[in-house]
C-alpha cells in the first residue's frame, strides 16, 4: 500500500501485512514522521456473479473551484484549470510558498485529476479521508474537499481552494 508522508510528502510503500503483525507504528522513510493510515478491510471469499451486477455510480460532470468569491467549473467543456502565484493562472494564490504555475486540475475519463508541479507540494483535504500532501504527483478528486497550495492551512483561509463534484 503506498501511503504519502503529511508532513514531507514523501510517497511510502509500505508492507500492510508485516505492520500489522508487528503492531508498531510504520515512519516515513525520508522525514521519520509518524505516517497515519488505515488497514485495509481482510478480503473475504466474492460474492457470486449475479451478487455483483449492482448499477455502476454515475460518473462526475462537473467539478466546481472556489477561492473565496471566485468559482470556476471544470467539465467536458472546460478540462483543465491550472492554480499558481502567476496572473495567467485561472486560479491566482498570492503567498510565497506557492510556485508560479504550482498545480492543474484535469477531467479524464469522467475523473477530475489533480497534478501538482510545485517544489512545496499541495495539501488536499478530502470529505472522509485522511489529508494528502502531493509533490510532483497526481490524485483523482473525490466527492468534496479542500486544495491548499505550499502549505496546510485551515478550511477557513481565504487561500483554501474549496472543490466539489456535481453529478
Amino acid at each position: 500500500m503506498i501511503v504519502f508522508c503529511e508532513e514531507c510528502g514523501e510517497r511510502n510503500l509500505i508492507d500492510v501485512e508485516a505492520a500489522r503483525k508487528t503492531g508498531e507504528p510504520v515512519r516515513c522513510k525520508a522525514c521519520h514522521d509518524l505516517l497515519r493510515f488505515s488497514f485495509p478491510k481482510e478480503q473475504q471469499d466474492s460474492p457470486p456473479a449475479e451478487a455483483v451486477s449492482a448499477p455502476l455510480a454515475a460518473a462526475p460532470i462537473q467539478l466546481e473551484l472556489r477561492l473565496g468569491s471566485r468559482v470556476i467549473a471544470i467539465s467536458q467543456t472546460r478540462p483543465s484549470v491550472t492554480m499558481g502565484r502567476q496572473e495567467h493562472n485561472d486560479l491566482e494564490v498570492i503567498d510565497t510558498r506557492v510556485s508560479r504555475s504550482h498545480a492543474r486540475i484535469e477531467y479524464r475519463k469522467g475523473q477530475f485529476v489533480l497534478i501538482d508541479h510545485s517544489t512545496n507540494g499541495t495539501y488536499v483535504l478530502m470529505n472522509g479521508r485522511q489529508g494528502v500532501n502531493l509533490r510532483r504527483a497526481e490524485l483523482p478528486l473525490e466527492r468534496d474537499g479542500i486544495i491548499m497550495l505550499g502549505r496546510k492551512a485551515l478550511p477557513n483561509s481565504p487561500k483554501a481552494i474549496h472543490f466539489t463534484l456535481r453529478f
